[in-house]
């Protein structure tokens, strides 16, 4: 009987990995194959959020892929992914180009975020003005600090970023000589924390955990310039609270937008990370969640002597 049995407890064992396989093959919003391409910028938070959906759902196998904007919208233009978070909306002209291939893309707004200006620790200066901001990306650098160039280096020349600045600032011509690009935020802040003289441009999403080891690492090499509008006296951090105000001059959303249909894991992603886990996720690490869970609190206006 005991050769009979164990042939049975391996049939059995061999079915349920089968079962298995079976399961992450199976795309569901909390099952199946996955790959999600991100705007580097965006490490932090969307690693997070992925590890505890994984966490949560055992059958859901997500493959992360840290590129930048332009590449994350080929990416998912091409079919190399399903899902890709960025800091913008597609425009027009791209929403054109999905739908002549017949391509329909669904958006989610799911926190509010912001481009940081780091410099060095032993920078002369705490604040900037959009107008100045202006100048040094158009080359005349040498106004900001008297004597001294500057010089400006972004996270990636294909970042939302750089796209933003560029974009916003210097719409009708070219960033100035005194701009470059380096491939990703790591060395952005090392190339900062060694220069004396550079502002570098990155995503606030890796400055806002300030628990997280890699942002204090990166804080004991720069420091966050405040950013004043027009002529006002009054500058502005890049922080939660001016993040959800809008008071500061530079914000933008992390959107997550998807090629997948309604009913896969595509979509339970996106639900997961613009439900309840997500936002409280977003909000712990230091940036503006797109909504927040209502607190209702009663207060007994009863004086205590007559309780």
């Amino acid at each position: 009987m005991k050769p009979f049995f164990a042939i049975g407890l391996l049939s059995v064992l061999f079915a349920s990995c089968g079962m298995k396989d079976d399961i992450t093959k199976k795309d569901s919003p909390t099952t199946g194959n996955l790959r999600i391409f991100y705007d580097e910028g965006l490490r932090l938070h969307i690693e997070n959020q992925v590890f505890t959906f994984k966490a949560t759902y055992k059958n859901a196998v997500i493959t992360t892929v840290p590129s930048n904007e332009k590449a994350c919208i080929e990416a998912l233009y091409n079919d190399s992914c399903k899902v890709i978070a960025i800091t913008r909306m597609l425009s027009e002209k791209e929403m054109q180009q999905f739908k002549a291939k017949n391509i329909y893309p669904e958006s989610s707004v799911v926190a509010r975020d912001a481009i940081a200006f780091v410099v060095p620790v032993s920078f002369p200066d705490s604040t900037i003005s959009v107008a100045m901001l202006t100048e040094i990306l158009k080359g005349n650098d040498s106004l900001y600090v008297k004597g001294k160039h500057i010089s400006v280096i972004f996270d990636n020349q294909n970042s939302g970023s750089t796209r933003q600045l560029k974009d916003s600032l210097v719409p009708a011509g070219n960033f100035g000589k005194n701009c470059s690009a380096v491939a990703n935020t790591p060395e952005l802040i090392h190339a900062v924390g060694a220069s004396a003289n550079s502002i570098g441009v990155c995503d606030y999403a890796w400055l806002s955990d300030k628990d997280d080891r890699t942002t204090k690492e990166f804080l004991q090499q720069v420091k966050i310039l405040a950013v004043s509008r027009g002529d006002a006296k009054l500058a502005y951090m890049p922080d939660q609270s001016n993040i959800a105000t809008g008071d500061y001059p530079f914000c933008r959303s992390i959107c997550i937008i998807r090629r997948s249909p309604e009913f896969s894991l595509g979509k339970g992603i996106e639900t997961f990370i613009a439900g309840e886990k997500g936002q409280l996720m977003f909000l712990k690490q230091g940036l503006a969640p797109t909504r927040q869970e209502e607190r209702l609190i009663e207060v007994d206006m009863t004086p205590i002597g007559s309780r």
